[in-house]
Formats: C-alpha cells, sequence, structure tokens
C-alpha cells in the first residue's frame, strides 16, 4: 500500500454512501443528501457555506458576450496558490484521503473516486471528485471516466476539469468537480446558434467553435462515448504537439449530459495567469483564470478586482491567457 492511497477499511469509515452504477440512489441525489448532512457534521463546511451565502455578484457585458464577477474572499486560498513544482512536491496532498480534515465524508464512487463536498464552494452543491489514490491530473487516459460521471450525475450538473498547468490547485492529484448546470454564462451562450461556427462531424460527433465571445472555445456533442472521447483526446493531443512542454496542454472543459449524449465545452489556454496577476500595488490584479472563469463566472478574492474589472480588463485577461477565435479555427481546420 502506498502513501496516501487510502485503505478499504478507511475508506468506508469515510463513506457515508457508496454509488456502484448498478442500481439504488441516483449520483446527484446522493450528492444532495451529503451536502446536507456535511453543513451539521463538518464546521468548516457550514462556514464555507456561509461565506458563500454573503459572495457579492455582479455582471458585466460585452459586445455580444457577458460575464459574472464573484467577489468571494474565502476562494484567495485558491487564487493565490502557488502551484510550481517544488511547492506541490513539499506541501501535504490536501486530496489524499489520509489528508481531508477529519468530519470529512464522501460518497464512495465505483471503487476508485471519493466524490466530496467543497468547502470552499463557488456554487451550491460545489462539489470535488477525487480519486482514492494519488495519481497526476491527466485527462486523456480518464476521458471514459470523465463523461461516465456526466451519465451518473445526469443533467442536473455540469462536470468541470482544470488542467494540471490551468488552474488546477492540486495538479498532483487527479481530480474533476461538479456544480449544479446552467450556473456559468457560457452554458446559455454557446447554445445561441448564431454564436456557433465551422462545424465539422467526425465519426457521428459534432464538433465546432464559437465567435464573438471574447475567447475562442471548441464546443464538441456526440451520442457513442467511445467517439466522443476520441475526439476530446485527439484535440488534446493536437494541442500538445503545438505546445512547448510534454506535459498535458493547457485547456479547461465543462460537460454536461445532454439526453443520450454529451456537449463538452473546451477553453484551450495560452497561460494560466495573465501578466497583472503579478504586478504590485493598483496594477495587480489577482486574477487566475480556471474553468469557472474561463465558463463566465470570474472570481475575485479581493474587494478591489470586483469592482474594478470591465469589459475591456476581462477582455485583456482572456486575450492573454485563451487562444482567440482565430487560433481556434485552424485547430478546428487541422481536425
Amino acid at each position: 500500500m502506498t502513501p496516501n492511497s487510502g485503505t478499504v477499511e478507511g475508506l468506508e469509515r469515510r463513506s457515508s454512501a457508496v454509488f456502484d452504477g448498478r442500481s439504488g440512489t441516483p449520483l446527484a441525489d446522493l450528492a444532495v443528501a451529503l451536502l446536507e448532512r456535511q453543513k451539521k457534521t463538518w464546521p468548516g463546511l457550514a462556514v464555507g457555506y456561509e461565506a458563500l451565502g454573503e459572495a457579492r455578484l455582479r455582471e458585466i457585458r460585452g459586445d455580444g458576450w457577458g460575464v459574472k464577477i464573484q467577489f468571494n474572499p474565502r476562494r484567495i486560498v485558491s487564487s493565490g496558490a502557488r502551484v510550481d513544482p517544488e511547492t506541490i512536491r513539499r506541501r501535504p496532498c490536501f486530496l489524499c484521503p489520509d489528508h481531508l480534515p477529519p468530519e470529512q465524508q464522501a460518497i464512495l464512487y465505483r471503487d476508485d473516486y471519493l466524490v466530496l463536498c467543497n468547502p470552499m464552494p463557488i456554487f451550491p452543491g460545489h462539489l470535488t471528485i477525487a480519486h482514492r489514490r494519488h495519481l497526476p491530473q491527466s485527462l486523456p487516459e480518464n476521458m471514459i471516466t470523465f463523461l461516465r460521471f456526466a451519465v451518473d450525475f445526469g443533467p442536473r450538473m455540469t462536470l468541470f476539469y482544470n488542467g494540471p498547468r490551468a488552474g488546477a490547485s492540486a495538479p498532483d492529484h487527479l481530480h474533476f468537480q461538479a456544480a449544479p448546470a446552467g450556473l456559468m454564462p457560457v452554458e446559455k451562450e454557446i447554445l445561441d446558434p448564431r454564436k456557433r461556427t465551422g462545424a465539422r462531424r467526425r465519426d457521428g460527433v459534432e464538433i465546432c467553435r464559437t465567435a464573438g465571445l471574447a475567447r475562442g472555445i471548441l464546443v464538441i456533442e456526440g451520442k457513442e462515448e467511445g467517439n466522443v472521447a476520441a475526439v476530446v483526446v485527439e484535440v488534446i493531443g493536437m494541442l500538445g504537439r503545438s505546445a512547448t512542454s510534454d506535459d498535458e496542454p493547457l485547456l479547461n472543459i465543462l460537460c454536461t449530459r445532454t439526453g443520450e449524449g454529451w456537449r463538452l465545452i473546451l477553453f484551450p489556454r495560452l497561460k494560466l495567469r495573465p501578466a497583472a496577476y503579478f504586478l504590485e500595488g493598483e496594477e495587480g490584479l489577482l486574477i487566475s483564470p480556471g474553468a469557472v472563469d474561463m465558463g463566465g463566472m470570474i472570481i475575485t478574492s479581493r474587494e478591489k478586482e470586483f469592482h474594478a474589472l470591465t469589459p475591456d480588463l476581462v477582455r485583456e485577461i482572456f486575450r492573454e491567457v485563451a487562444f482567440d477565435d482565430a487560433a481556434v479555427d485552424a485547430l478546428l481546420d487541422a481536425i
């Protein structure tokens, strides 16, 4: 048994429910029950939801696109986190079963994952889904699992993934996240046919890009699990071939179950943080975009950024950290 892998006995003690995919209560219902129970038994989670209840929200609109700005001071732990390899190597992994808070319980999912309540929620019902073993964050070899989570949660939830260099605060530990569907502006924007262009079909899977949303986005939809997974993995491989590192390319993905199929919203990234993140004084902006921010819910942990962000600033942040429409169009042409 390797360190932090979690013994069967230990996982059973921590698990308040088990989901094996064969029968019983739907996963989304198990998650709701877990949240309500943990609010009563885990003070740290109760504090997180009190903070979420006090979070402020405002909306700003650009030319044909919009984002919401959330002021949520508790998220400074994530937005200000150091994710360089040396820091990651030296700190205890907070997603390993042995290092979770003693009050934290989980749904044991198909013997391999722990579905956990996120103690610093961005949304009501925000979940973290961590592998029971300490495996590196990587999507291609876990793509089928990602799609099956969307099936098991059903259309009520959106799954999201932050690449190890694109917003994951635990790049050394395989994990996904989930939240109620429809809370990120991009989920509605990409349904507008005027915002979609360049559609291609590959083995029954439709691939298109968005237009005019201030950052380049791929939308991938299909009904056959293997074909959808193959297309996403191919796109990741193409991004990897154009990257300067052998690591997984920078990307964020949202995924929802749509009837009998899946809809994935993929954000190819250029870098994790904009230049203003590293500036001192008034010019500094503590903005560290992950999947939620790219989805149009920009999280600010300081009041300064909550008031300072404008359409022009948001457009500039997207321009720095993400592909633009032209770059995604070239990627689409290569598929």
